[in-house]
């Protein structure tokens, strides 16, 4: 991981906070049927390759929070296309030079646009409208590891009986649990890790107990007297006291993963400093710092739920 000696077996994972990243396929691909009559495409000319299409479309998805509208080829058929959708509140589709173009309104759901050429012939295409979401889930128990400053930023400390002492001590902190979710909703899923963006978050257990929601924001701050991007996550605990929690992101950085493509599922870590707990008063060495560990599976980007 880039700036900290830590082993692989060493992070275990956490999904709280998490973000970014990451990457989308806003088009569900299916081979292309010999005697199909109208053909619907992503891209700007369909992909035909003995007997396959690799660019065909059979669903869609459009996002509230980035992707809005969209245009699809259309091949085959007889032309002379118009083109109908089931819900006009939700989804409007016309047709111009041979695209289809679909333009959602604000509104979440789902519609089936029908295309039609002249002959009568046509295709019938699921749309649904969301809002662009990414789902983290903690695929271990996280864990607090004691740390030096250095030229590296930090470097594990190798003292057992310390390290013994911060975890007995940092027990009432661990919130987060092996098998929890966090689901962030960016305000723009074209913009997932720049500096001042952000949106909302849910943190939730496995069988979907809400446990916090909040926001989060994407801002610089200190992780071992360097300067790194975070995500800081806000939100109002049970007791009415705003909670604030700053995340660093490694191995991958969300914001080098492309949102444009399919990646299919990341592992990527997640630290917090807490050095400054009141639980490790008295225990931890002015020389010394504490990170908080976790590892979360990070899921492409989706539709959020209807």
């Amino acid at each position: 991981m880039p700036g900290f000696n830590h082993t692989t077996e060493n992070m275990k994972t956490k999904t709280l906070l998490g973000f970014f990243l990451l990457s989308v396929m806003a088009f569900c691909v299916s081979a292309c049927q010999d005697d199909a009559e109208i053909i619907l495409f992503s891209g700007s000319e369909l992909v035909d390759e003995t007997g396959t299409c690799t660019n065909t479309v059979s669903s869609t998805v459009l996002y509230l929070n980035g992707w809005e509208a969209e245009n699809i080829g259309i091949a085959n058929g007889k032309g002379g296309y118009s083109a109908q959708s089931s819900d006009e509140t939700i989804v409007t589709a016309t047709v111009i030079d041979n695209r289809l173009w679909l333009s959602s309104h604000g509104k979440k759901g789902k519609v089936t646009v029908t295309v039609t050429d002249k002959d009568g012939n046509y295709v019938t295409l699921p749309v649904t409208v969301s809002y662009g979401v990414l789902t983290f889930m903690c695929v271990d128990q996280p864990e607090f590891q004691v740390s030096r400053p250095s030229e590296d930023m930090l470097s594990l400390d190798s003292e057992s009986e310390l390290q013994e002492k911060v975890n007995v001590a940092m027990a009432p902190y661990s919130f987060i649990n092996k098998g929890d979710i966090c689901i962030l909703r960016p305000d723009d899923v074209y913009h997932l890790s720049e500096e001042g963006t952000g949106g909302k978050f849910i943190y939730k257990t496995e069988d979907e107990q809400i446990l916090v929601e909040g926001t989060y924001q994407i801002e610089w701050a200190s992780l071992g007297g360097k300067q790194k991007k975070a995500f800081v996550f806000t939100y109002i605990d049970k007791n009415n006291v705003e909670q604030q929690h700053t995340f660093f992101n490694f191995s991958p950085y969300l914001g080098t993963q492309s949102s444009t493509r399919e990646r299919g599922p990341i592992t990527t870590a997640w630290l917090e400093e807490v050095s400054d707990s009141p639980y490790l008063e008295g225990v931890l060495p002015a020389d010394r710092t504490v990170v908080y560990w976790v590892d979360t599976v990070i899921s492409s980007l989706s539709a959020e739920d209807l």
